[in-house]
């Protein structure tokens, strides 16, 4: 038998839905001759945390730093190294987030294990474990086998729920944090907007560099809101500090599948249609006719994007 340690950073913006895709993986693993232990960094403050469907895990531990450890990177580089060797862990298992990317690689190299982030499925298969990600910017897929191998993977595949299984609260313990192993930085992190969340979203409006600035931002959500759209954005958006990033879209953000997907101001990048590969219509509105968008686009807008979406809200 072989054990697995899935990670959850619990902050106040973390759904339960999140908890139930662990435990649907989990679930998989277990298939595959696995057996899983979940731990929880918990920075909400709360004296216990409640698991959707926490029963499928072995062992649940919810641990919260008796200081502030920002993202939480150093700390779980820690906790989650300690937790491995304590229980002989093979794989470790987390969702593709950005705060997970921080720490994920530092585990991997730690352990000398394979790491494959923005996995799309983690099945029992071939006698083991088979991992689907992409690879080459998302031009291809490939499928990797694990066999024995140590692993640590990140899953950014579509939100899942075990067939059965019952909710666990699990107590937080305190946890000193060793001199040298967390770092916190003050800093104002960008509130998100609010609105309809990424995942899940049947319409999506995104803005990226071409928008033009923070100020002319209030497009967008104006925009999105008026057509119920969930908003989105490039990296180079997010990068500029006009929306926060837990909006990102694309291999480095959070990948969607809408009915209808609006990119406005966004050049293409390989990265950013890495994360819109599931839409079943692309709207592109870019100045530049030349902008690598409107190779994938179902239709393409060339013009000013104000003056565009503003005579789209008056139809409306």
């Amino acid at each position: 038998m072989k054990n697995a340690l899935f990670v959850i950073h619990n902050s106040p913006d973390t759904r339960a839905s999140e908890f139930a895709t662990l435990a649907a993986l989990a679930s998989a693993v277990a298939s595959a001759g696995y057996t899983s232990d979940l731990l929880v960094l918990n920075t909400t403050g709360s004296a216990s945390v409640t698991i959707k469907h926490g029963n499928v895990f072995r062992a649940v531990s919810a641990i919260a730093p008796e200081s502030p450890v920002g993202d939480g990177a150093e700390f779980l580089v820690h906790a989650v190294g300690k937790a491995v060797a304590d229980a002989s862990m093979s794989l470790v298992v987390g969702l593709g987030t950005i705060a997970n990317r921080n720490w994920a690689p530092q585990v991997a190299a730690s352990l000398s294990a394979e790491y494959l982030t923005a996995c799309e499925a983690i099945e029992a298969a071939d006698g083991g474990l088979r991992v689907t990600a992409p690879v080459m910017g998302a031009m291809v897929q490939k499928s990797v086998s694990l066999g024995d191998r140590k692993a640590v993977l990140l899953y950014s595949g579509e939100a899942l729920a075990p067939s059965s299984g019952t909710d666990v609260d699990a107590q937080v313990s305190s946890t000193a944090v060793e001199q040298g192993r967390a770092r916190f930085i003050a800093s104002e992190a960008l509130p998100d907007t609010g609105g309809i969340p990424l995942r899940g979203a049947s319409r999506v409006v995104s803005g990226g560099l071409g928008v033009g600035s923070a100020d002319k931002w209030q497009v967008i959500e104006q925009f999105a809101a008026k057509v119920g759209a969930a908003v989105g954005a490039s990296r180079a958006a997010v990068e500029m500090g006009w929306v926060p990033s837990s909006r990102q879209v694309g291999f480095s953000g959070q990948k969607v599948s809408p009915d209808v997907y609006v990119a406005v101001g966004i050049s293409g990048a390989v990265h950013h249609l890495a994360g819109i590969g599931g839409a079943k219509k692309i709207i592109a509105i870019n100045k530049d006719p030349e902008a690598g968008i409107f190779k994938v686009a179902d239709i393409g807008i060339v013009g000013d994007y104000e003056q565009i979406l503003s005579a789209a809200m008056r139809k409306l």
